[in-house]
């Protein structure tokens, strides 16, 4: 039987600006009622993944921080092929196995901290802000702000000084091998693990399971930080914004969804299916 791998991007994606799903809810259904796989691939945490997993139902893997953190929960099959060795050290967690793919955290903020004190750079962090500030420069919550901040392998951050500036750091980090990824509203730094790394591992842990079965694979994404994962997959769908498409993706077959986030994002994978179906 054909099995279909979805792996989606959350903000402006699956979520919209006010960080809901609704409108999505019923194509996230037909995908579980259809036997198919649902995966969150997000510049978030894990904690934050874990509580949209939760409202959602999935029981399926996350990937946390722009691929930098795979977590397979206990309760999945995929947990047994989860298995360390020389090219993976999966860890045994509370509630899943997770591999870690990026740099540490604290690696990068004692680098990029580093090169702001020494040279002047205007910027501000994730590791700057108490709670309250970052729950009024994202519009979370202050429950949502506290997951935001439980970051293991990357540091948003905003810029505020020239281009020529962000030149001389962005070439500084890459020096220590932080590479830095624009994403919709924030500037992630990060290591050399993206996106299309989450989705690999996660392809690769299906294919396992179930190995005799043909595989579609979808990647869902709006932005510069999905573009990888996009082009990885079977078939990409693009999210535009309300003032159209931000990249341009290649890809075996490319859908470009009719609206921005969540509807759009239902709409084109309800056509998906049904098109696949017949």
């Amino acid at each position: 039987m054909k099995k279909l791998l979805i792996v989606t991007d959350l903000d402006a994606s699956l979520i919209d600006k006010n960080y809901q799903f609704t409108e999505a809810l019923e194509a996230v259904e037909k995908i579980k009622n259809l036997g198919f796989f649902l995966v969150l691939n997000s510049s978030k945490t894990l904690a934050e993944l874990e509580s949209i997993a939760k409202e959602l139902k999935l029981n399926t893997p996350l990937i946390a921080e722009n691929g930098g953190i795979v977590a397979v929960p206990h309760g999945s099959q995929l947990s047994a092929f989860c298995k360390p060795s020389k090219q993976q050290a999966w860890e045994h967690r509370t509630d899943y196995k997770t591999l870690t793919t990026g740099l540490s955290r604290e690696y990068i903020l004692e680098q990029a901290h580093t090169a702001r004190a020494r040279h002047g750079y205007a910027f501000e962090g994730f590791n700057d802000w108490s709670v309250s500030e970052l729950s009024e420069k994202t519009g979370l919550n202050h429950t949502d702000a506290l997951m935001a901040v439980q970051r293991h392998v990357s540091e948003p951050i905003l810029w505020h000084d020239s281009e020529t500036q962000w030149e001389k750091f962005s070439t500084q980090l890459e020096a220590k091998g932080i590479r830095t990824l624009r994403g919709g509203k924030f500037i992630h730094l990060m290591g050399r693990a993206d996106k299309a790394d989450g989705f690999m591992i996660t392809r690769e842990l299906y294919k396992a399971q179930f190995p005799i079965s043909p595989w579609t694979t979808v990647a869902i994404g709006d932005s510069a930080n999905d573009q990888s994962m996009l082009e990885s997959a079977d078939i990409a769908i693009v999210i535009p914004h309300s003032d159209g498409f931000k990249i341009q993706v290649e890809a075996p077959q490319v859908i470009h969804a009719k609206h921005p986030s969540s509807k759009g994002w239902n709409d084109a994978i309800i056509t998906l299916i049904h098109k696949l179906n017949h």
